[in-house]
């Protein structure tokens, strides 16, 4: 039976209508968990049972049955647990048989074999290029493809207003953001103070945890003078060694730099992070760990994407593929697309050597990826040249994200934004700015070391055994009231009860 465990409260998938996306935006925290409606109908149906783990005694096994003769009548897409899942003392581990004999065994109808679902991260790719007011002035007289971005001034208002929005509805436990340029750096090109100005705030606001960037041709991690945000420069695809330090800027943030080539690698799971950088030769350079502690409060579910590919605030959005083993893999590089010279094949190889290593999901381009202009068409030789036949191996045949770098709009930027190059290799995504949500389908095994102690499952308002809890009255619910939240949904006391409340 495949299933999804999330702290406090259990799906049995998924997801659920817009519950209160106005409270979604004030906790960044909480998860989003995805589910595809298959339905035509436009309605969704669930179950909600609580306080039920006891070995199929106390009658546990006669309600399963009837839930899965309601759940069958009703055609539902998903069940909620309120908790107190296994009495009297929970599971003492992952392999203890009671999870076995409490759920799997005992929810055996039809009806509720329903998947389990967890997003745990999106990742918003911004096209950082047309804020670079050098481009515009254009002293050096490079030719720009300009055609969908002016008016400027329109258009980075509308990005600024979209990237507010996407982050503004994530629900992943991490939040990403991938542009070309710097925010922070100590290598040639330094900060980029059009992104630092106009950017950096709006990633502050929504407490983004990790910024990815190219332009500077080299390997560095810094980290934000305010809040917890890290700054990851992966452009080493290929030509580096620019021996050009700004030596005493962001010195009291910078915790590493490499001026050579190589590459990165994210593994991601929901409380933990784990970076690695790598040179050309795959040998890691430097490792960090980044712990993301969550309080989860209640649920938040939202029906936010009913297709493959949707447009939400602007960006387009991708359902990243999802996977089995409880860990989110991916590469970045970036300023690579010489047609495997200055050591870019030598950097592919290793990436498909760590690629392997770490079954990677997916790949992240952080921009430059045709020098020294672009491509001409979608056509160019260029494309296969300095992608398709230099990134062959195995492990590198997963979807790669690409952002546009400055380098790119020197050429035909419809090229590579064109849909027509994924017919030529099916690997290639890139948009102007855009979404990826990357989550997880589990299976029961997989599921186990996803289990976490249960929390938050009391009442607001009961007249049962336990009666209000004053902790929640107190701080939950005039958050909840402030929202306009509908439905607040508990176990806790063993009986069935609804209270009207005169605030929701």
């Amino acid at each position: 039976m495949a299933q999804f465990w999330s702290n406090s409260i259990v799906i049995w998938p998924l997801l659920l209508s817009c519950l209160c996306l106005n409270l979604a935006r004030n906790m960044a925290e909480f998860p989003r968990i995805e589910h595809y409606h298959k339905r035509n109908i436009a309605r969704i149906a669930f179950l909600v049972v609580g306080d039920w783990g006891r070995g199929g005694n106390f009658n546990q096994s006669r309600v399963a049955s009837q839930m899965g003769v309601i759940g069958k009548k009703l055609g539902i897409d998903f069940v909620v647990s309120t908790g107190d899942n296994f009495y009297n003392d929970g599971l003492k581990g992952v392999n203890d048989p009671f999870f076995q004999q409490s759920f799997t065994s005992i929810y055996t109808a039809k009806s509720l074999q329903k998947p389990w679902y967890t997003g745990i991260v999106d990742i918003v790719f911004i096209d950082t290029t047309p804020f670079v007011g050098k481009y515009f002035d254009n002293a050096k007289n490079q030719k720009f493809d300009w055609k969908d971005v002016l008016p400027r001034d329109k258009y980075l208002s509308a990005l600024r207003k979209s990237m507010h929005l996407a982050l503004g509805k994530s629900r992943a436990p991490w939040k990403i953001v991938v542009g070309h340029h710097t925010i922070r750096s100590i290598g040639h090109h330094g900060d980029t103070q059009e992104i630092v100005d106009q950017l950096l705030p709006i990633l502050e606001v929504h407490k983004v945890d990790m910024y990815i960037n190219g332009h500077d041709h080299c390997l560095e991690h810094l980290s934000n003078k305010k809040g917890t945000m890290h700054f990851l420069t992966s452009g080493g695809g290929s030509k580096a060694w620019k021996n050009d330090i700004h030596n005493g800027k962001n010195n009291d943030t910078v915790h590493f730099y490499y001026d050579g080539q190589g590459f990165m690698s994210v593994s991601l799971m929901h409380r933990m992070a784990n970076v690695l950088f790598y040179d050309v030769s795959g040998k890691p350079l430097y490792h960090m760990r980044i712990r993301n502690c969550i309080c989860i409060l209640l649920l938040l579910i939202a029906c936010l994407c009913l297709s493959k590919v949707t447009v939400t605030a602007r960006l387009v959005q991708i359902q990243q593929r999802i996977r089995l083993n409880g860990v989110i893999n991916f590469l970045a590089v970036g300023d690579w697309g010489r047609k495997g010279t200055f050591n870019q094949s030598a950097v592919a190889r290793s990436m498909g050597e760590v690629g392997a290593k770490l079954g990677i999901d997916f790949v992240v381009s952080t921009g430059d990826n045709f020098y020294k202009d672009g491509l001409t068409g979608v056509r160019d030789t260029a494309f296969a040249q300095s992608f398709t036949n230099i990134y062959t191996s195995r492990s590198l045949q997963k979807p790669w994200y690409a952002i546009l770098g400055n380098h790119d709009y020197h050429g035909n930027t419809k090229a590579q934004l064109s849909p027509l190059l994924r017919k030529r290799d099916r690997r290639w995504n890139c948009y102007r700015s855009y979404t990826v949500r990357a989550g997880f389908r589990h299976s029961p095994e997989d599921i186990k070391s996803c289990l976490e102690n249960c929390c938050w499952t009391s009442p607001i308002r009961s007249i049962g055994k336990q009666g209000d809890t004053k902790e929640l009255l107190e701080k939950l619910l005039p958050i909840l009231e402030a929202n306009k939240i509908p439905i607040y949904i508990n176990g806790h006391n063993h009986c069935l009860e609804h209270i009207n409340n005169t605030g929701m």
